[in-house]
């Protein structure tokens, strides 16, 4: 059977399951999707908005660079003309991109975002994708590497970073370093009427920040229990992935993920599948397998279906070697209907929220036949940690393009955290 993952330091982690909980009570299980990241491994830092010790400065001549200033006193306001100026001449540095896209409708496309990360880089900018998604490694990224060690030392330092979003917009942060605590302005920039705008501007003292050995740059805004707005984490990895590594992430893990299925939870081989549900693994490969979404609805208590023995073998036996009678020995096979008993997860099961870890692999390792091996580690912004566990995934790429999956394993490790994010799905009696 399937073995589930160590449970490390449990005061740590009794200590997260309360603050995931309280974080759900807010936002519900269906939440609006929730901008999200942080960090793990610096120093932390709390004040007051009256606490800015310095003005923000926007340079549009110097990009991206990082400027420290000893000893200058303001009173605490941003400039807003200048901050807003400065970001819509920014945003003007890649309209051509932001207007091809626009009619092509590939506006959302990872392509396109790489396109408008590359042009701000190449104009000296920090900048990456989505907030809390990590998927294009941040441009420049040895300037704010620079900066999370100066405000570690307690030393004074600002620094610029863009997060593009789907729209073509992106989210600018504004980072202040002084005596230890980050300040942090956050702005939004959006095109309307094919003109950029800054359409929100807000200022806050971090409540935590760190800067992880694994080089991700995690901070945060203290919001109340409870509260059923944007969770105030950000979680930016500045040290750059090897592209091959992204690559086979967006190929073969991310399609899974650590939403509604326990695949990369458990242990198990294609010798031995454990524990492993297909209806969930059937749920996450359907528009892999037919290039079209999943027809069968999410309903709040969950229902079931009957599906085809056709349509249920092809998307599974596609990626998983096995033979029919193992999979209907495994699955809720009706003989006599020639199909498979599917149940979609509802409401109390669906294990799914934006504050969920996401993966990232970190290494490949080429084998014999097709095999690779390759190490995973489970970001979890919400709670700043860059590897809440790491697992090894074996995979089997085959001559037609197609690949397999071979086995999953999680590494042993004493701070591995429980999955709480996970809930077994409930069956009907």
């Amino acid at each position: 059977m399937g073995k589930a993952m160590k449970v490390g330091n449990k005061e740590k982690f009794w200590r997260k399951r309360q603050r995931y909980a309280s974080l759900l009570t807010g936002i519900g299980l269906y939440g609006i999707c929730i901008l999200s990241v942080i960090c793990s491994g610096g120093c932390g830092g709390s004040g007051e908005e009256e606490a800015y010790g310095r003005e923000i400065r926007e340079r549009v001549g110097g990009e991206g660079r990082i400027e420290y200033v000893e000893g200058e006193e303001d009173n605490g306001e941003l400039d807003y003309n200048e901050g807003t100026d400065s970001s819509r001449q920014i945003a003007e540095a890649y309209r051509d991109i932001y207007e091809k896209a626009a009619k092509e409708g590939s506006l959302g496309s990872l392509q396109t975002i790489q396109d408008i990360v590359d042009r701000l880089g190449e104009k000296g900018y920090c900048a990456l994708d989505r907030e809390n998604e990590n998927q294009v490694n941040l441009t420049n990224p040895e300037k704010i590497e620079e900066f999370c060690w100066l405000a570690k030392a307690g030393k004074e330092g600002e620094a610029v970073i863009f997060s593009v979003m789907e729209d073509g917009g992106f989210i600018r942060f504004d980072l202040e370093a002084a005596q230890g605590e980050l300040f942090v302005t956050r702005s939004v920039l959006q095109w309307k009427g094919g003109m950029p705008e800054v359409d929100y501007v807000h200022r806050f003292p971090a409540s935590e920040w760190e800067f992880s050995g694994n080089g991700y740059f995690f901070f945060r805004e203290s919001v109340p229990q409870g509260y059923d707005g944007a969770q105030g984490y950000t979680a930016i990895r500045v040290h750059p992935l090897e592209e091959t590594c992204r690559e086979y992430n967006r190929k073969y893990i991310l399609p899974i993920g650590y939403d509604a299925n326990h695949v990369f939870l458990l242990d198990w081989t294609e010798e031995d599948f454990g524990a492993l549900d297909f209806d969930d693994l059937f749920a996450k490969l359907y528009a892999h397998t037919y290039g079209k979404p999943l027809p069968y609805e999410q309903t709040i208590e969950g229902k079931s279906y009957l599906v085809s023995e056709e349509e249920y073998e092809k998307v599974i036996l596609s990626y998983f070697r096995m033979d029919k009678e193992t999979l209907r020995a495994y699955g809720n096979y009706r003989e006599t209907d020639r199909a498979y008993e599917y149940r979609s997860r509802g409401f109390y099961d669906c294990a799914s929220s934006p504050n969920n870890p996401y993966p990232e692999v970190v290494s490949l390792e080429k084998g014999e036949g097709g095999i690779w091996k390759l190490r995973v580690n489970a970001v979890w912004p919400i709670e700043n940690l860059d590897k809440a566990f790491s697992h090894e995934v074996t995979i089997r790429v085959l001559e037609d393009g197609g690949f397999q999956y071979v086995s999953n394993k999680v590494i042993p490790d004493e701070d591995n955290v429980e999955p709480i994010w996970y809930t077994e799905k409930i069956h009907d009696k």
